[in-house]
């Protein structure tokens, strides 16, 4: 494997974790995009969405009307996604518009020992080993979050605590867990912060999905605590953990994040129970934002990228038949070179490629690189302080700045299906 992707995803991760500290004390509202005169705002717009997000601006109008219960939503990507700065902003301005059906698809990062969102914090009592999609070469199998937790530790717990963002409550009435059943696994008991009497999945029931366990709650909760149980001495000897869900009985949006530092698209292809478990999250709209990685190194080959979205778009249309897909491209960057940090001409083919197989198979697409201010903006982007040194990432105000016009593309294009519908 060239170990370039890796180096860049580790870089990744220092950035994610020092914006993340800083995210919750400013507020996605704080951002306006019209003071920036690099961007393009007459770009800004959700291409090609006339026909392929008909259906789901139709959802979303049911659901305007009160005429359907809720929207899902999710949104799969690359270290861009997994700090869920971008992603979140526009969680939180949809549901603030169209209502709060929970937080959504959550994974225990720092577990992992990773970055992790800012709506909620894990944390554990013991050392659980873990993977990413971007090494499917190791072991553990990748599942719904691109990231995968295991432990032999029969006393192993991971205590989950949800925090509220601006102008949402964010506790969560029913848990899902995405984890491998079978008589080799523990049993999970759920408990509060009183006592286990909440539940308990048991990994040996037989189940119409064999990854996933439901438990509703007679009260909304705001921190649970999960805790292995060895049920069966002579059997059970680990605990592996996909990913969790968390939701409320209110009508609305619900909006899943799934992100990986350094993933591509083939990353997603080779995450082997990946494709099945994302059937679980019944998607109206599915928004892929990947291609940085791809064309982070030189030589790139867009026939190759091509070959690779269309592996795994396919693969999420079969196995998604109901949902629409939205691609966005990746924004301009820059690459390390001998004299530093210089401009980096393939993101522009990267993004190419993602149009041109966008308009070959009638799909939704956002061209974020075109938005920002074509080649080369990127310097703009970091001369304003929305950039991160390294000139790949954004800052918090960068990705506040990203959600705020993907939202205004996004409802100006549902606006417009309104009134010629």
């Amino acid at each position: 494997m060239n170990k370039s992707p890796i180096n860049h995803c580790l870089l990744s991760i220092t950035y994610c974790l020092i914006a993340i500290a800083s995210l919750t004390a400013q507020s996605s509202d704080s951002v306006s995009f019209k003071k920036y005169n690099f961007i393009i705002v007459e770009k800004n717009k959700i291409e090609n969405d006339s026909s392929s997000l008909k259906l789901f601006y139709k959802k979303l109008v049911l659901l305007e009307q009160k005429k359907a219960n809720r929207i899902n939503i999710t949104h799969i990507g690359d270290s861009h996604i997994q700090a869920d700065l971008f992603s979140g902003t526009i969680r939180q301005k949809l549901q603030l518009q169209l209502g709060n059906a929970g937080r959504g698809l959550i994974f225990p990062y720092r577990v992992a020992k990773s970055n992790e969102p800012p709506s909620y914090k894990t944390t554990t009592n013991s050392k659980w080993d873990a993977k990413r999609n971007v090494f499917y070469e190791k072991p553990l199998p990748i599942g719904i979050s691109g990231f995968t937790i295991e432990t032999n530790d029969s006393l192993a717990e991971i205590d989950l605590k949800i925090k509220d963002q601006a102008g949402l409550n964010y506790s969560f009435s029913k848990f899902t867990l995405f984890h491998e059943r079978g008589v080799n696994n523990y049993d999970i008991t759920v408990c509060d912060s009183i006592n286990c009497e909440q539940g308990i999945f048991k990994s040996s029931d037989k189940s119409v999905n064999p990854f996933v366990s439901e438990l509703r709650f007679e009260k909304p909760m705001r921190e649970i605590i999960l805790r292995n149980k060895n049920s069966d001495t002579a059997n059970q000897h680990s605990t592996r953990i996909y990913g969790m869900l968390l939701e409320n009985d209110s009508l609305g949006i619900l909006y899943n994040m799934i992100g990986v530092n350094g993933a591509e698209y083939r990353h997603y292809v080779k995450s082997v129970n990946f494709e099945q478990q994302l059937t679980y999250l019944n998607s109206d709209l599915i928004i892929v934002s990947m291609g940085t990685n791809e064309g982070f190194n030189k030589g790139f080959d867009k026939t190759l990228f091509y070959n690779q979205i269309d592996t795994l778009i396919t693969a999420i249309k079969l196995n998604n038949p109901n949902a629409a897909i939205l691609l966005t491209t990746p924004g301009d960057s820059f690459r390390k070179a001998r004299k530093g940090k210089i401009k980096n001409p393939d993101i522009k083919l990267a993004k190419e490629t993602i149009i041109a197989y966008c308009l070959t198979h009638n799909l939704a697409f956002w061209d974020l690189y075109e938005i920002m201010g074509g080649y080369g903006s990127m310097a703009k982007w970091f001369t304003a302080k929305l950039a991160a040194a390294d000139r790949v990432h954004f800052n918090v105000r960068g990705y506040q700045l990203q959600g705020s016009l993907f939202y205004e593309a996004l409802m100006n294009g549902f606006e417009n299906y309104k009134k010629t519908k």
